[in-house]
């Protein structure tokens, strides 16, 4: 018989696979008794609709065989990061290849080996510890896995805590991940490659003129110390930290300059002590100074061997980062260009081709002219006169 008159024999129709939406309403709407659902977009993972309950299940191949492991009764959420937690474990991986490390031990080696300043290592701890604590115990591959989660995070601390805090989280969480995946580059993209954040508006904290007159109304009823600690920070725009712990070995009257020693990046930088600085820092040593075995410039009252801050903030007196704005902003004002104002303010230098020659120590004296114009404006503005 020729085979074109053979009819083939029906077999049997495979089982169809059941598929639920990955959406907790989704599984919430799956009735009772109606047996297993493989969840869409999540490989392996199952939920079992019983007589009584809704149970989570992985199934994968692993080797050649087939592995089931039972997650429980849970959220989709909470099954999902189940399911990547233990396909990681059951994944094989090269032999003598390094574990994947947690968010918390990626962050320790992290510090370690960038060899951060202190206050810089601090502000990165600080940073994952306050906002992303629960993150800090799991694996990196585990927190890769699941963007939408991380994105939600990031949405919630901008939300609860402004742009800027979930931009700086986000910046050390990135930088932490990508340096752990120079270590491990079986690691996948870093989860907050999905992540989109609010943009960050510039602060307009220059105080014009009619401000500084109110600043200086309010700093000169202050006590000599503290008076002169924000005369300092005026005149140089350096940073409280900075300010708080000068010495007066940092202060060289002779070739008129001043030295910070405590700077954010561990970067000390020298500049121009301005004329009026010069002045009032002389008056100051000369007439009010308290003494201290720690030749602390602004000691505090209370207990001469630690420096003054933080007792400096007073009601009415804008911050000291205020000031360093109002310097940025007077320089420019004075037509200071750009790289000289880097160096005015301990600001690392743009690595563009042409600024890696440049020295920026070389430069201090060209800082002058501009520190002093600057200053000048001070006293025209706020009435100043050396009595």
């Amino acid at each position: 018989m020729p085979k074109s008159n053979v009819l083939p024999f029906p077999g049997a129709d495979k089982p169809r696979r059941k598929v639920v939406e990955p959406t907790q309403a989704a599984i919430d709407a799956l009735p009772l008794g109606s047996g297993d659902w493989v969840v869409r977009g999540v490989p392996g993972l199952v939920v079992r609709c019983g007589a009584r309950s809704k149970t989570f299940r992985l199934i994968r191949r692993v080797a050649g065989r087939q592995v089931k492991r039972v997650l429980g009764e849970l959220s989709l959420a909470e099954a999902r990061r189940q399911a990547m937690t233990v396909w990681r474990d059951l994944k094989p991986r090269p032999p003598g290849t390094a574990p994947i490390p947690t968010l918390e031990e990626a962050l320790d080696s992290y510090i370690e080996q960038k060899q951060l300043a202190p206050r810089s290592a601090a502000d990165y701890r600080y940073m994952l510890e306050h906002y992303l604590s629960d993150m800090l115990p799991q694996r990196l591959d585990v927190l890769a896995l699941d963007r939408a989660g991380v994105r939600a995070r990031f949405a919630a601390i901008a939300k609860k805590h402004g742009a800027a805090t979930a931009a700086l989280t986000l910046r050390v969480f990135r930088a932490v991940y990508n340096w752990a995946r120079k270590v491990h580059p079986d690691l996948p993209e870093s989860p907050t490659t999905a992540c989109s954040l609010p943009r960050v508006k510039p602060r307009d904290w220059a105080l014009n003129d009619e401000e500084l007159r109110r600043w200086w109304a309010a700093v000169r009823k202050l006590s000599p110390v503290k008076r002169a600690w924000w005369l300092t920070a005026l005149l140089t725009g350096a940073r409280a930290s900075s300010v708080t712990n000068l010495k007066w070995n940092d202060v060289d009257f002779e070739k008129r300059l001043i030295r910070f020693r405590v700077v954010k990046g561990d970067r000390p930088y020298v500049v121009p002590l301005a004329d009026w600085l010069e002045h009032w820092l002389r008056r100051y040593r000369g007439e009010d100074w308290l003494p201290n075995e720690a030749d602390w410039i602004f000691p505090s009252p209370a207990d001469p061997m630690r420096p003054l801050w933080p007792a400096v903030r007073n009601r009415g007196v804008p911050s000291p980062h205020h000031l360093r704005h109002t310097m940025r902003t007077r320089l420019a004002e004075a037509g200071t260009p750009p790289d000289l104002a880097r160096v005015a303010l301990g600001h690392a230098l743009v690595q563009g081709v042409s600024e890696r020659y440049i020295t920026a120590h070389l430069l201090v004296e060209a800082v002058r002219p501009f520190i002093n114009a600057v200053a000048e404006r001070y006293r025209e503005v706020m009435g100043w006169a050396k009595d």
